[in-house]
């Protein structure tokens, strides 16, 4: 996917599920939650041994969910973002500014996003061809950075990451910053709800967060 199809796509669909779990059942279930829910942007966290192989089976799956884009996260080196774009994924997310792979998404057309925590760091992801950066972690960094970075290389998209919560509240100073999109992990998936398999549950919970960010960009 390439960068103006992904901004396409988050016009409409600005909270994007960031998550993780070794069983790719769970994670299958977590994703169908979040489809139900009306998520059409997830990203899947590369932990653990078995991040790829537990990303193939879901692929394999994911006719289930004909409107999902699926990218992964948590991506270091060149050579693991290949392996996972051979077997599907549709962005590519870093926790950091990561040259090789910024390099490799652009030989492939496909949208990077590193994680930044400066304008620097930003500055040069943009010069490596980078049009959307994660802010991450965004809780520590806050939305005031968001809004500088914003004032100062006004055509870089923003998706902050980590501690935002899905309420309104959480998400309008986000908002207003200038963001493009907000990934979302633990704040938006109940744990409890997940080991128990109350999935319809956490479906309601998502499509909460959902009209939130609907209600705060319609306004």
């Amino acid at each position: 996917m390439n960068t103006n199809t992904f901004l396409n796509t988050v016009q409409n669909h600005k909270v994007v599920p960031v998550f993780f779990h070794k069983d790719p059942a769970v994670v299958l279930q977590v994703i169908e939650a979040s489809y139900n829910g009306g998520v059409r942007i997830f990203e899947f966290v590369n932990r653990g041994n078995n991040g790829l192989d537990t990303f193939e089976h879901i692929v394999k799956e994911l006719h289930r969910f004909p409107e999902l884009t699926l990218g992964i996260g948590t991506i270091y080196d060149a050579k693991t973002a290949k392996e996972f774009l051979d077997a599907g994924a549709q962005f590519v997310v870093s926790p950091c500014f990561v040259e090789e792979v910024a390099l490799l998404c652009n030989d492939h057309d496909t949208i990077y996003l590193p994680g930044i925590a400066t304008i620097k760091e930003a500055f040069t992801a943009s010069q490596y061809g980078c049009k959307v950066i994660k802010i991450f972690p965004a809780s520590v960094i806050g939305s005031a950075f968001a809004k500088a970075l914003k004032s100062v290389l006004p055509a870089l998209e923003m998706m902050p990451t980590g501690g935002i919560e899905p309420t309104k509240e959480g998400m309008e100073e986000w908002i207003q910053a200038g963001v493009c999109c907000i990934g979302m992990g633990s704040q938006l998936f109940d744990k409890s709800k997940i080991s128990s398999g109350a999935y319809q549950e956490l479906s309601a919970d998502i499509a909460t967060s959902i009209k939130n960010m609907q209600e705060l960009t319609n306004q």
